[in-house]
C-alpha cells in the first residue's frame, strides 16, 4: 500500500511537474513575446531618435538657395563688350543678376542651365534673330510673363512696330543712357 501510494505520489508529482513545467513554457513563451514587442518598440524607437538627430534641411544651405532664388536674373542677349561690364555692375548694386550672352553657345549655356527673369535683347544679332527669340518666349504658355526689352541702333517705325509686334515689352533705341536702362528693367523686374 505504501508502494502504491509512492506510485500514486509520484505520478501526480509528474503530472504537477508536467503541468508547472507547461506554465513555465507559457510564460517563457510570453516572457518572449513581450521581450519581442519591447525589442520592437526599442527599435522603433531608435529609428525616431535616429530621424531626428539627422538634418533634413541644412538651414545654411537653405538660406543660401532662398537668397539665390530670390535675386531676380536679367538675361542680357548682345555683343556688345562695351555694355556688359557697367551694365552688370549697375544691376548687381542694384541687387539683379546678370547673364550675359554674347554668341550662341553662351546663350544655349544659359538657357539650359539658369532661369531668368527679363530678357534684354539686341534683335540685330547675326547669330540670333531677336525677334524670333522674342516671339518664342512669349508664345510658350510657361515663359510668356517674362518682359522682354529689345535694344536696337535702329529708332525707325517699321523696326519698332515689328518689336512690339513680335511681343516685346519695351524698345529702346542705341545709344541709351545706362541710367535709363537701369530704370526701365528694375521697373519690369519689380512689377512684372
Amino acid at each position: 500500500m505504501v508502494l502504491l501510494w509512492k506510485k500514486q505520489g509520484d505520478a501526480e508529482k509528474k503530472v504537477s511537474d508536467s503541468k508547472q513545467g507547461k506554465k513555465q513554457s507559457r510564460l517563457k513563451i510570453s516572457e518572449l513575446i513581450l521581450s519581442a514587442k519591447n525589442l520592437s518598440f526599442q527599435v522603433e524607437r531608435l529609428r525616431r531618435e535616429r530621424f531626428l538627430s539627422e538634418k533634413v534641411v541644412d538651414l545654411a544651405e537653405y538660406r543660401t538657395l532662398r537668397k539665390t532664388q530670390a535675386v531676380k536674373a536679367v538675361l542680357v542677349i548682345d555683343d556688345d563688350r562695351e555694355l556688359e561690364e557697367p551694365l552688370s555692375k549697375a544691376l548687381e548694386k542694384r541687387g539683379f543678376r546678370t547673364l550675359f550672352a554674347t554668341d550662341a553657345e553662351k546663350l544655349a549655356g544659359i538657357i539650359e542651365g539658369n532661369t531668368f527673369d527679363l530678357a534684354l535683347v539686341n534683335p540685330g544679332l547675326d547669330w540670333v534673330d531677336g525677334f524670333e527669340f522674342c516671339q518664342l518666349i512669349k508664345g510658350n504658355q510657361s515663359l510668356r510673363g517674362i518682359p522682354i526689352i529689345l535694344i536696337s541702333p535702329e529708332s525707325g517705325q517699321p523696326q519698332i512696330r515689328k518689336g512690339f509686334e513680335a511681343g516685346c515689352d519695351e524698345y529702346l533705341t542705341k545709344p541709351f543712357k545706362l541710367e535709363r536702362l537701369v530704370r526701365t528693367i528694375k521697373y519690369f523686374l519689380v512689377n512684372y
